[in-house]
């Protein structure tokens, strides 16, 4: 008996569910990770220089180990790519206590990312420890007073983080490892990376909405101008028609224009939530958790991309509506004429 054929997506969708994990990493560690935005013109030379730069030539939507002997991880995403590295050498973290370990990955060692294709969006820098770390250390490289602290994973760890650039060119994040196992250290470097990219990549829609936006203000007084002709009824309906198609082009290259984007940062927004949500924090006295921090300064941007995408809607239908009423006026217009003209032409019969 012959064997049972295996679908063939079968093993490439397993694969799928251990493809974008961290090695499992114990403390102390540090990590640095950026984000590079890369254009569609540029992915082909992106897979070529990767490819120049490892053995093995990486696949799409797949990991590619560059130099994996000395911790260094790319990664392909939809509109962007991640470099990320990390050291757990004992002796260099040691020798970095001063400064909690960061700075031991620098800007300097991936200088050979000058030659990657696309630029550089974000970057940030996370120290793991076991020890609780010294107030007078930690204040020497957070704002501490502004910084955002809480327990994440049920308590086996604790978080600090002031959400700025520092002198490295990164954000820092210092983690104070209380017993995390197995590979929740890896899951928790791993969550914060991803908050931390896909919140400010969700704000890149934020500036193209205001835009929008302010927009909106003048094609909203043309519509409300075409009604007002249209109910008085001393325009010529040819007129009316013009303006009203000129206005529904422009809308439509506008929603081809941002509609991506938008779309974007709504996905964007929800990962964000989701990773929070795994996160599973605990407050800490005098500070801020991730939670609040984040969405007290991205929901309104959100809320703003929302109301963009609502408004373009909104005017959309406006416009078909007042074309359907348009069009339903000239159908009448043509009956009424074609009536007259039977009339007339039964008129000249009967002489």
């Amino acid at each position: 008996m012959s064997p049972i054929a295996d679908h063939p997506l079968r093993q490439t969708l397993s694969d799928l569910m251990h493809e974008r994990a961290l090695p499992v990493l114990t403390a102390p560690v540090a990590v640095r990770s950026w984000v590079l935005l890369v254009e569609d013109t540029e992915r082909a030379a992106e897979a070529a220089w990767v490819e120049g730069l490892s053995e093995a030539s990486p696949e799409d939507g797949r990991l590619a180990n560059i130099e994996a002997e000395s911790g260094r991880i790319w990664e392909r995403h939809g509109e962007f790519s991640t470099w990320l590295g990390y050291t757990s050498e004992g002796a260099v973290l040691t020798a970095a206590s001063e400064r909690l370990g960061f700075g031991v990955i620098r800007g300097e060692d991936f200088a050979w990312l000058k030659g990657a294709p696309g630029r550089v969006f974000r970057s940030v820098e996370i120290s793991v420890m076991t020890e609780a770390p010294d107030p007078a250390r930690l204040s020497a490289c957070l704002a501490l007073a502004t910084c955002v602290s809480c327990e994440v994973f049920d308590g086996r760890a604790r978080l600090w983080t002031d959400f700025r650039s520092h002198d490295t060119g990164a954000g820092r994040i210092f983690i104070h490892d209380r017993g995390l196992q197995n590979d929740e250290l890896s899951r928790l470097l791993q969550t914060l990376i991803e908050i931390g990219h896909y919140r400010k990549l969700a704000l890149l829609g934020f500036g193209e909405a205001r835009a929008v936006l302010g927009w909106l203000k003048g094609a909203e007084r043309t519509l409300v101008d075409i009604t007002r002709q249209l109910n008085e009824g001393r325009t010529s309906q040819e007129v009316i028609y013009e303006r009203l198609t000129a206005l529904s082009s422009d809308i439509e290259q506008r929603v081809n224009e941002v509609g991506f984007r938008l779309g974007a940062t709504e996905a964007y927004a929800r990962l964000v939530e989701d990773r929070l949500t795994s996160l599973r924090e605990r407050r800490v006295d005098g500070f801020s958790t991730m939670r609040e921090f984040i969405e007290r300064r991205l929901q309104p941007a959100m809320r703003t991309c929302e109301a963009a995408s609502a408004r373009l809607m909104d005017i959309s239908g406006r416009i078909g509506r007042i074309g359907d009423l348009l069009r339903a006026r000239v159908s009448i217009s043509l009956e009424t004429q074609n009536q007259l003209l039977l009339q007339n032409m039964n008129a000249r019969a009967e002489l």
